[in-house]
């Protein structure tokens, strides 16, 4: 049973200063447990990026329609949606940014990122201070061990003699060092909690890291879904997703409108619509504005 907790600490570090209308449902998909601890303190590091885009918000935009978004990968029982996440955010900012498409390892934060507990909890913000002072970036799928559902001891040395492991020198004849270099990961920020400003940063900066309490989509399968706070509580995330896009919904008649967000989540393309999970947009649903970040890539 998949389960994600998901809790946010107070980070310190030197470094760190500053389209089908009606829902669907079936059985249960999954079910989630979990708490969060919050401090919504703004945090970032840093590096600082001119906007990507300027002038006034398109009433649409979805990064998949830019071949700015890989496909949707399947973290299976293990929970570490923070690092699919984190690893999505990352490999769509390397596309809009430099003009590459680069598969990265989950397999890497889960094993590498030491302040976290790979398959049971962990913290967005925690874990891109982590990526951005210690690791330096993530490695390519193809410079690490696939992935494999469970958390393993970290098996990169970084290059050079000053390189160290946590890995005990008597195990190093038995598995395989990967010393490949990192794609660097040179800065993150924290967006304000307001859907407003989510939706400014997701235009001007590109896709957004975002905890969620993920009751609802447990039995989510397609269309607009908009729960209820009773049904999924803004104040209890457990899950984390990236956010690609955002579009309205408007009847034929011009009746109903409904604004949501389009979200890439990692439980593989057979859940949900093909992988993708469509949010109401406006009313903080599921918590989806509390705890909102993104990467900054070299360009």
């Amino acid at each position: 049973m998949l389960r994600c907790i998901y809790l946010v600490f107070i980070l310190a570090i030197s470094r760190v200063n500053s389209e089908i209308r009606i829902k669907t449902t079936t059985t249960n998909f999954l079910k989630f447990n979990g708490r969060v601890i919050h401090n919504f303190s703004e945090s970032s590091s840093f590096n600082y990026r001119q906007p990507l885009n300027a002038g006034p918000l398109p009433t649409t935009l979805d990064y998949r329609q830019k071949n700015a978004v890989t496909p949707v990968k399947n973290q299976d029982r293990c929970a570490a949606c923070w690092a699919f996440s984190i690893v999505a955010a990352i490999e769509s900012h390397l596309i809009i940014y430099t003009n590459t498409t680069e598969i990265l390892s989950e397999q890497f934060l889960v094993d590498c990122t030491s302040i976290n507990t790979g398959c049971n909890s962990a913290s967005l913000l925690q874990s891109y201070a982590y990526i951005v002072n210690f690791l330096g970036g993530v490695l390519r799928d193809r410079d690490y061990y696939e992935y494999e559902n469970r958390q393993s001891a970290c098996r990169w040395r970084p290059p050079g003699p000053q390189g160290q492991s946590d890995i005990p020198l008597w195990a190093e004849t038995q598995l395989k060092i990967s010393n490949a270099w990192p794609i660097p990961v040179v800065g993150y920020t924290r967006i304000k909690p307001d859907e407003d400003a989510m939706a400014d940063a997701l235009y001007r900066y590109g896709p957004l890291t975002a905890s969620i309490n993920a009751a609802s989509m447990g039995h989510y399968t397609r269309g607009i879904d908009e729960p209820t706070d009773d049904q999924c509580d803004p104040k209890s995330p457990d899950h984390t997703v990236l956010i690609v896009g955002y579009n309205e919904y408007v009847s034929p008649d011009g009746s109903q409108k409904v604004k949501y967000w389009i979200i890439k989540n990692s439980w593989g393309d057979r859940w949900g619509d093909q992988g993708y999970y469509y949010l109401v947009r406006g009313r903080n649903a599921c918590g989806i504005a509390n705890d909102v970040s993104l990467p900054f890539v070299t360009m």
